[in-house]
């Protein structure tokens, strides 16, 4: 069965599709031009020492996120 959850949520070396995004125009642009887009696979690399930034690879390519900012990005696992 799939687990939906925050993307903040996944555990290191963990990996799931994305399935929602949740956040005003310019930041979803910004989000979009990362390659972060639903139905695009996305893993967590590395959290943070106290838990962000939390790095991920998506599209061959390694991002940082604050945790704030994705905790509006949903995951399916």
């Amino acid at each position: 069965m799939k687990k939906c959850i925050a993307l903040y949520q996944m555990n290191e070396k963990e990996s799931g599709t994305v399935s929602h995004i949740n956040a005003g125009n310019d930041f979803s642009r910004r989000l979009f031009d990362l390659g972060l887009i639903s139905g695009q696979h996305i893993a967590c690399v590395n959290k943070g020492l106290f838990g962000s930034p939390i790095a991920y690879e998506i599209c061959g390519s390694k991002i940082a996120l604050r945790k704030n900012d994705a905790k509006k990005i949903g995951v399916v696992l």
